[in-house]
């Protein structure tokens, strides 16, 4: 890569829609629909061009059909024979040679395989046409791979089809070309892993509305490879892609700048519970977020043999009291530390109870008021989340569900392969 700019050439593999981004279709599709309703009403009907995007393109689920129904007072129990009409239509303009390529679409294409560079197409068209045009025009199958609409469960503007070409090509790197909202919106989606090119045509209805809601795009006209060029370096930045690596940054961040704490709580704790009387029950539990953590984190302690359940923390002041014994311990998480029902069941167990439980809290907050009312709390570090606004429980449930698997491997660190298929028959655990 000359002077570290990226060129079109960089890309190991090429992905194209293909009506309206390789082969000028559009206005056929609409005049084929056009041929088909004229027969059905058995009156001339002529859908204006823009209006056959407006509606046909539109991202609203069955917007076409709903138009057809309301515009033209078509039988929508009729449509399937109508549209099998219209494909009949197209397919004659097809066979009588009346459809070209896009502007520049032939051109780069002969680039590309000059180039020795691998191009797949990627449609909601049928199979049946794009073999009709492979015949007409020989440069077509060049293409490595054609994945049509019976390929795929869900047609764009479903990003199915893009996820599959991701997962089939994962060390390719990817760009690809689109023409229409539909198409576009799907590309769009899976942006952080290709890149995405809108090939532009002023006249076409949604234009305008591509070029200023999807940001960060390479915008072409006529396959311009110098344009396209450019904006590669210029103009697009894969913000998405970015933002991505920001979240996984931030988890990585955040366990280390908990490295420390971390280390201080497992080995406190571990210590603690060795100690405990081997007839006692440890239980943990937390509201919320906090409780899935708990109950995901007691199954991984159980499958190690340890005496370890989750309770449900509503259900405590309902009767569930009653399952504690003397010396039990309960571990409660909360990254707040403040909240009012885990308050109100450490008061009662405190002042009420009448029995002695071992109440340890984790939090991530050294203003909380939990560790007023346990006989041991540990402090995290402030956990930044990994969302924009800092709210949303994600890198403080992975720092929590880490420190409590943790413990229950520290505790059990002996455990032999042996013994732990013997707690695990089933599945791919018990077979290795």
């Amino acid at each position: 890569m000359e002077n570290n700019k990226l060129h079109i050439l960089d890309y190991d593999l090429y992905i194209f829609d293909f009506d309206g981004t390789i082969m000028d279709t559009e206005k056929y599709h609409c005049m084929a629909w056009n041929e088909a309703l004229t027969k059905y009403k058995n009156e001339q009907v002529n859908i204006p061009i823009n209006d056959y995007f407006e509606n046909f393109h539109s991202l609203e689920q069955n917007h076409s059909k709903n138009y057809l129904k309301f515009i033209y007072n078509i039988d929508l129990n009729d449509y399937d024979s109508i549209y099998s009409e219209k494909q009949k239509y197209y397919c004659n303009f097809i066979n009588k040679g009346l459809i070209d390529f896009v502007q520049g679409a032939y051109d780069f294409l002969e680039f590309l395989i000059y180039h020795n560079k691998k191009f797949v197409i990627v449609s909601n068209t049928s199979n049946k046409f794009i073999q009709l045009y492979s015949k007409q025009y020989p440069i077509l199958n060049n293409v490595y791979k054609v994945y049509t609409k019976e390929y795929f469960l869900n047609r764009k503007p479903n990003p199915e089809c893009y996820l599959h070409i991701i997962n089939e090509f994962k060390d390719e790197k990817k760009i690809c070309f689109e023409d229409s909202l539909v198409g576009f919106e799907a590309l769009y989606q899976v942006s952080q892993y290709i890149t995405p090119v809108f090939i532009n045509n002023k006249d076409y209805y949604y234009n305008n509305y591509i070029i200023q809601n999807y940001k960060n795009i390479i915008v072409s006209h006529n396959y311009n490879v110098i344009s396209m060029n450019e904006q590669l370096n210029d103009n697009y930045i894969d913000y998405n892609n970015l933002f991505v690596k920001s979240i996984l940054d931030n988890n990585i961040n955040q366990l280390l700048n908990n490295y420390n704490r971390m280390e201080f709580i497992i080995n406190n704790i571990t210590i603690l519970l060795k100690n405990m009387n081997i007839q006692n029950q440890i239980y943990m539990s937390g509201m919320g977020k906090s409780g899935y953590i708990c109950k995901k984190s007691a199954s991984t302690w159980q499958s190690l043999s340890i005496k370890c359940s989750y309770i449900d923390l509503p259900n405590l002041p309902h009767g569930d009291f009653g399952i504690f014994r003397d010396n039990d311990v309960l571990i409660l998480i909360s990254n707040g530390g403040n909240t009012e029902e885990i308050l109100y069941i450490l008061k009662y167990i405190k002042n009420n109870l009448k029995k002695k439980i071992n109440t340890i809290s984790i939090v991530a907050n050294k203003n909380n008021d939990m560790e007023k009312y346990s006989n041991f709390t540990y402090v995290l570090n402030n956990i930044i989340e990994s969302d924009m606004i800092n709210m949303t429980p994600s890198t403080s449930s992975i720092i929590f569900m880490s420190l409590l698997d943790a413990i229950a491997i520290n505790l059990k660190k002996d455990i032999t392969k042996e013994q732990f298929q013997l707690y695990h028959p089933s599945g791919s655990l018990g077979k290795r």
